[in-house]
This record gives structure tokens, sequence and C-alpha cells, in this order.
């Protein structure tokens, strides 16, 4: 066995256990706003980020739910689908928070969403 092969082995299975402990926790961001979304819960309000935070009212986010059936996470980036909806995320220094939120693709264009943007 060469000598190398371990020390690969190990950093290819410490790279991917780093990329996927960021998926679990978007995750499990994008999956508590959803509940809070649609139970109506103010805490929704909480898990945006401050701008998207900015022009919606927190009272009636009226955004689609459902559950995550999907997250890519790029750096401190996260597109999460759902089964109602596109969610984008951001991790802060606070956690993960969404950025945007009734997100649908439009042809040939970003996405365009009903609270704060990608």
């Amino acid at each position: 066995m060469r000598a190398g092969g371990p020390v690969l082995l190990l950093a290819a299975v410490l790279t991917s256990a780093c990329g996927s402990g960021a998926a679990d926790t978007a995750r499990h961001a994008a999956e508590e706003f959803e509940t809070a979304a649609a139970t109506g819960s103010d805490h929704a309000c909480a898990l945006l980020t401050d701008r998207a935070r900015e022009d919606v009212d927190c009272t009636a986010l009226g955004v689609p739910t459902g559950a995550v059936v999907d997250v890519a996470v790029w750096g401190d980036a996260a597109l999460v689908r759902t089964t109602g909806d596109t969610l984008f995320l951001r991790e802060l220094n606070t956690g993960w928070r969404v950025a945007a939120a009734g997100c649908r693709p439009v042809p040939d264009r970003p996405y365009e969403c009903e609270v704060g943007g990608p």
C-alpha cells in the first residue's frame, strides 16, 4: 500500500463530512422556517435575514410551505427545495437564515421571490 493512501482517504472522508454537516444544518433551518411559516408563527421572521425581513409583514408571510426534498450548499449559501417552495439561505454568525422564500424560477431570469431575494 502506498503511504499516501490512508491520508487521502481520511481527507476525502473529512471533506464529505464537512459538506454534509452544512447541508444538515441548512436543512434544519429550512425545516424550522417552514414549520413556523405554516403555523403563522412570528418565529418565521426571526429566521429571516435582516434584509429579507425589511419589506415583509411578519404577521402574514403567506409563502408556500412543504417538506424539504433537496439541499445544495455552496460555502455560506444554500438553496433548499421543498414540496411547495424554493428557499435561499445564508450562513451568518447566528446560523443559517432564510434570505428568500416563496421563490419560483422565471425562464431566462433569476428566481422571483415573495420574501427577500436570492
